[in-house]
């Protein structure tokens, strides 16, 4: 008997701890609202909604439900949800300048605005507005302050740098012009005080990711962390959250880094027709070979498989339609079954953009069969319909008219499932066109 006590009593702890591991909306108007919250010395925080607005209710089943949302917030503030549509809530959104949803305004218990946010966001960056208005951590511009105040200390100048992804966006006009040109000075500012050397960590390395995008043919900061690939990816994982869930180690990290940066560099290269890709394809086999170990491509060795794209390139974007093909089938028959959906779609992509739907006979019966193949794959409902038109121009352009009308009908018939309305009828409207042309 006692036991069977002891483990009601456990469900209903276990069921009430759960119901309160989450926000707790108070359930009356906005004026019982401020009234609770002098009465408990809180402040208020609103969620300004509505009954149509579907972020809105994304933010109360996926945001205002988390554990964490609830810890700090239950404890803090009252929260309450206010129908912007209600005819008694009118005066309240005049008041508080509500224009848009969803907005969510935490206000002082005397009725005062601290602090806004527009739009949806996730956990964390709604607990960090949270806690700048409740005076628990600083604003991005008293962040900025303190800074103009003690220029020497990396911890501000770092924060900043990590912030400034998220605060930069929520302005407009001037106020973003200056706060982009003043991030931008930071980062050189950082970099060359702090020195690339001693920023083996996970902070500095996301600083780098986020303000050091590209390369070129003189960067000490890749050569840095190419010449030191271990150091950097020990110092990445060792600063990597131990909350159980599953992010790349700081080796894959690093390594993507260094490879999406080379890769981009040497299709720059080829897209110019600078010969000297070549050099920089030497890097795969040498400084960047640590970075390059993880990557498969079928029976294709890492440098062929790099060789073979960068060389199809470079033909490509001079007009050599018999390299490139020649260069991607070699490509294809190596990878084997490796290959991609993106394998195939990039170089579509590519002659479409060179060629500006103006290619050889020859041409268009050549990537017949990549986009049969492609079309093999599971793929989003917009990319199907673009591959379907796409079989639609080749066939046409090879003199197969019924055939690309029935590619073209598949593509319509497939473009009902795209979700976005406006993308759906503009697609349709291509469609319609290329059959009208048939």
């Amino acid at each position: 008997m006692r036991k069977t006590f002891y483990l009601m009593v456990f469900l209903i702890v276990g069921i009430l701890g759960n119901l309160s591991a989450q926000m707790t909306l108070f359930k009356g108007t906005f004026d019982e609202a401020i009234k609770k919250a002098r009465e408990e010395k809180k402040d208020l925080f609103v969620d300004f909604c509505a009954e149509w607005c579907g972020p809105c209710k994304a933010m109360a089943s996926e945001v205002f439900t988390q554990p964490e949302i609830g810890e700090y917030f239950n404890s803090r503030f009252v929260c309450v949800q206010v129908d912007v549509d209600a005819k008694e809530n009118k005066d309240i959104v005049k008041k508080y300048n509500v224009e848009a949803l969803p907005t969510m305004v935490f206000i002082s218990r005397e009725g005062k605005e601290m602090r806004r946010v527009r739009g949806g966001v996730p956990a964390d960056a709604l607990i960090k507005e949270a806690k700048i208005a409740a005076g628990d951590e600083l604003s991005f511009e008293q962040l900025y302050d303190k800074y103009k105040k003690k220029k020497n200390d990396f911890d501000i100048q770092q924060q900043l740098l990590l912030e400034a992804p998220m605060f930069i966006p929520t302005q407009v006009g001037y106020d973003q012009q200056k706060w982009g040109a003043r991030i931008e000075s930071l980062f050189p500012e950082y970099l060359k005080n702090k020195k690339i050397e001693n920023m083996a960590n996970g902070a500095d390395f996301l600083i780098l990711t986020l303000y050091h995008r590209g390369t070129s043919k003189e960067d000490p900061i890749f050569d840095c962390i190419a010449n030191n690939f271990d150091k950097f990816a020990e110092g990445v994982q060792k600063d990597a959250p131990g909350d159980g869930k599953e992010t790349p180690t700081g080796r894959d990290r690093v390594a993507h880094y260094l490879i999406s940066m080379n890769n981009s560099y040497i299709i720059q290269l080829c897209k110019r027709g600078d010969i000297n890709y070549k050099k920089r394809l030497a890097r795969v086999n040498g400084d960047l070979k640590n970075a390059y170990a993880g990557i498969s491509f079928g029976s294709l060795s890492v440098l062929d498989a790099i060789t073979l794209l960068a060389d199809a390139t470079y033909g490509l974007y001079r007009h050599d339609e018999n390299t490139f093909f020649e260069k991607m089938n070699v490509y294809f028959a190596g990878k084997g079954e490796a290959t991609e959906l993106a394998d195939y779609t990039q170089p579509l992509q590519d002659l479409a953009t060179v060629y500006e739907g103006k290619m050889s006979e020859n041409a268009y019966g050549k990537c017949i069969d990549w986009i049969a193949k492609a079309l093999t794959y599971e793929m989003v409902v917009p990319t199907r319909v673009r591959l379907l038109m796409m079989m639609g121009d080749c066939l046409k352009n090879t003199g197969e008219t019924a055939k690309a009308k029935q590619s073209y009908n598949q593509a319509f018939i497939a473009s009902a499932g795209i979700e976005n309305k406006a993308e759906m009828k503009q697609l349709q409207q291509m469609i319609q066109q290329s059959l009208q042309g048939l």
